[in-house]
C-alpha cells in the first residue's frame, strides 16, 4: 500500500506539473515523450512479445496433439522441441486422467 501511495502522490505531481506548464513553453511535447521512455522499457516489451508468441505456439501444439497429429509434424509446425512437446503430451494425458 505505502507504494501505491508513492505512485499516486508522484502521479498527483507530474500531473500538477504539466498543468501548470502547458502552454508556458514550446518543448512541453518533448518533455512528456522523455519522461514516458524514461519508464518505458522496451526489453519488457520484447520479453512480452516473445511470451506471446510462445504461449500461441503451445497452443497450436496442443491443439495438433489433440487431433492425433505426429510430432515430427508438430515440430515442424510450431518449431517447439522434441521434449517440450512430449512434456506437452504428458500434461494432455495427465488432464484426460483426472
Amino acid at each position: 500500500m505505502e507504494d501505491y501511495d508513492e505512485m499516486t502522490s508522484a502521479i498527483e505531481n507530474i500531473n500538477s506539473y504539466f498543468l501548470s506548464m502547458y502552454g508556458k513553453y514550446t518543448n512541453f511535447d518533448e518533455e512528456v515523450k522523455d519522461m514516458v521512455k524514461s519508464f518505458y522499457d522496451p526489453k519488457v516489451e520484447e520479453r512480452g512479445v516473445q511470451k506471446g508468441k510462445m504461449e500461441e505456439k503451445i497452443e497450436t501444439a496442443a491443439e495438433m496433439i489433440k487431433e492425433g497429429e505426429p510430432i515430427e509434424k508438430i515440430k515442424k509446425y510450431t518449431k517447439l522441441d522434441e521434449n517440450k512437446i512430449l512434456e506437452l503430451i504428458k500434461k494432455i494425458e495427465n488432464k484426460k486422467d483426472q
